[in-house]
């Protein structure tokens, strides 16, 4: 069992999920607005022998995932200027993947960044959103 590891009291939901975020506002350092848009697969952690317990997915450690990750990505832009950030989509997803690796959150799933997209903040295209979809429906 791991530190933050939980029981579970009912049936395990074994699906994966893809935490998809959308038009997240970065401040960057130089002080100009970038959006980002990412696509994180949440799978399921199978057990490593058959005495580890199976924790699945846990739909209420989806307000936690989202947290950690528009924190990371916003502490990260602060320390970089925007033009940086417009062609750094590798280091949008080592921050992303390394958080959800420490995060005290997901702690059935291990997280992996499928898409990341740094686009120049346009006004008139504003929309954040942030889902989470279970993968293959």
């Amino acid at each position: 069992m791991g530190l933050f590891s939980r029981h579970s009291s009912g049936p395990v939901d074994l699906r994966d999920r893809d935490y998809v975020l959308s038009g997240s506002p970065l401040v960057a350092q130089d002080d100009r607005v970038v959006l980002v848009d990412a696509t994180v697969r949440l799978a399921v952690r199978q057990p490593a022998d058959d005495k580890d317990p199976v924790l699945g997915y846990d739909p209420a450690e989806e307000i936690g995932v989202h947290a950690v990750c528009v924190a990371v990505l916003r502490l990260m832009a602060a320390d970089v200027p925007s033009d940086e950030l417009l062609v750094g989509r590798a280091r949008v997803t080592e921050v992303l993947e390394q958080a959800l690796a420490f995060a005290p959150v997901g702690a059935g799933v291990d997280a992996r960044v499928l898409s990341v997209e740094v686009r120049p903040h346009d006004p008139d295209r504003v929309s954040v959103r942030h889902e989470f979809r279970v993968v293959g429906s």
